[in-house]
């Protein structure tokens, strides 16, 4: 359940940069010790995350992360309050296994279908479906993120965006951008998760190529062969190149692939119990177990009190630099002398309604042309709408990739 957020917050760590100077961090309330995400932006985006607030505000399902509030700074910055998924995002898990077993990934696909089917059924269109902006809860279930390409789909703008890789053939073209092409980039999205790989993976270096085969060709992304018939009978359902004839994402639940998915939740939500605690606040010790803002595994604990100890041992080189002056700051003693001396104490980061953080997006992006999310359309100039690894571009016609 989302939760309210008071005027006084503390940072806690980092979960994720864009390339653009983009982030998301975690934060905690220090009224109810409650945790939250902040997605931050300076003044240049903040009116991208102003349209995403509005769009998120009328959404409550789920299977979709919920906006909690916004927050304007003096200086134009602004910070959107997104509820906390601790699994972070579906892209994080696959690339750690490098692809997900077939039941795993009919669970989390249904999980994005429900999704999508909510939203549809609100009129609206997500955009940018694919494993970055899918993200995990504290029970294991996927849910729909970053709404920064989200619109109304009876809206009648021409404005279509998102990522190459995961567009369906009419959104590259520039033509539309409706319901049709979610289920499109759903389709792509299994591909993700089953394979470790973006669909056209086999293409990454060549855009302008790869765009004009999505856009002007009978292709579709390959199939895994291992994967089951009922798996393969769905992305064809998915994966059909005219919009008209996809089935909906509503038609999708009541394919097979899907709807034997129910009967594996209760699984997934054990394997889930069986590996961790989701914090919910401050308070909770499994919330200290883990203070890195890297993404590396940690390493287990050796069973022996002897193994403990001596990895407790360092070499001088491992040692802290003290004569470094980062990460310092300096304060003055009570009483001033003729000479005040300056004392070194670690900086602790917390902010109020007036503090700005400098960045625009959300999600640490992947490398590669493919998986670069744009946006086109109208003439409004260029603007920042997306998170972690989308950097969108408007303009009347089609981007031009080199």
């Amino acid at each position: 359940m989302p939760v309210p957020v008071s005027k006084q917050w503390t940072r806690v760590r980092t979960l994720g940069r864009g390339a653009s100077g983009a982030e998301v961090f975690l934060a905690a309330d220090d009224a109810s010790g409650d945790l939250f995400a902040v997605k931050s932006a300076s003044a240049s985006g903040a009116a991208a995350l102003r349209r995403e607030q509005a769009v998120m505000a009328g959404l409550h399902s789920p299977h979709v992360v919920s906006c909690v509030g916004g927050r304007a700074g003096r200086d134009g910055s602004y910070q959107l309050f997104l509820e906390y998924a601790p699994g972070g995002s579906l892209a994080d898990k696959v690339a750690k296994s490098g692809g997900l077993d077939e039941i795993t990934v009919r669970a989390y696909a249904a999980d994005v279908a429900r999704g999508l089917a909510y939203l549809h059924g609100e009129s609206m269109v997500h955009g940018d479906v694919k494993a970055r902006n899918v993200v995990l809860d504290a029970n294991g279930r996927a849910k729909l993120a970053d709404f920064g390409c989200a619109r109304k789909a009876c809206s009648g703008a021409k404005i279509v965006g998102g990522t190459p890789a995961f567009m369906a053939p009419e959104v590259a073209r520039g033509e539309e951008q409706g319901p049709a092409a979610d289920v499109w980039a759903l389709g792509c999205t299994v591909v993700e998760m089953a394979t470790g790989r973006a669909p056209w993976s086999c293409m990454v270096g060549d855009a302008l190529a790869a765009m004009h085969r999505i856009a002007y060709t009978d292709a579709v992304p390959e199939v895994p062969q291992w994967l089951s018939a009922e798996a393969k009978d769905f992305l064809v359902m998915c994966l059909v190149r005219q919009a008209s004839d996809r089935c909906t994402a509503a038609e999708l639940l009541g394919h097979p692939f899907l709807a034997c998915s129910v009967a594996l939740d209760t699984k997934l939500e054990e394997d889930v119990k069986n590996k961790w605690v989701s914090p919910k606040s401050t308070l909770d010790a499994a919330f200290w177990e883990s203070e890195s803002d890297t993404d590396e595994a940690e390493e287990e604990l050796s069973p022996s009190s002897a193994e403990r100890i001596k990895a407790l041992a360092c070499t001088a080189s491992a040692l802290p630099d003290w004569e470094s002056d980062e990460g310092w700051i300096d304060v003055l003693s009570a009483a001033p002398t003729e000479a005040q001396v300056a004392v070194a104490v670690p900086a602790l980061e917390t902010t109020d309604p007036d503090d700005s953080v400098i960045s625009d997006e959300a999600t640490i992006a992947e490398c590669g042309v493919l998986d670069t999310a744009l946006e086109y359309g109208g003439d409004s100039g260029a603007a920042n709408a997306g998170e972690g690894d989308r950097g969108s571009v408007e303009g009347t016609s089609p981007p031009t990739y080199y």
